[in-house]
C-alpha cells in the first residue's frame, strides 16, 4: 500500500484532510457537529461503544476545559449522554 493510499479518506470526506493547526481543526470538526444537528442521523455505535466514547470525550475535555477542542468534546459527550437518556 501507498503512503497516498494510507491518507485517512474519513478525513477528506469530513473536511478535515486540509487543517493545519489544533483551531482549525476545532473549527472544521464544530462545523460537522452543525451539519450533523440538521442532517438526519444513523446508528454507527452500540450503546456500550457511544458510553465509552463520551466517557472518554468527557475526561479529555476535563483536562483544559478553556481550549476550543476540549469544549468540542464536552459539547459531543454531552449529546452522546443525552442520546443514551443518561
Amino acid at each position: 500500500m501507498s503512503d497516498e493510499a494510507a491518507v485517512d479518506p474519513l478525513g477528506e470526506r469530513y473536511g478535515l484532510a486540509g487543517v493545519r493547526d489544533m483551531r482549525e481543526y476545532a473549527e472544521a470538526l464544530t462545523r460537522l457537529l452543525e451539519q450533523g444537528r440538521r442532517e438526519r442521523w444513523t446508528a454507527v455505535l452500540s450503546p456500550e461503544e457511544a458510553y465509552a466514547a463520551a466517557e472518554l470525550l468527557g475526561q479529555f475535555a476535563q483536562l483544559d476545559p478553556l481550549a476550543a477542542l476540549n469544549q468540542l468534546a464536552a459539547s459531543l459527550a454531552s449529546r452522546l449522554y443525552s442520546r443514551l437518556g443518561a
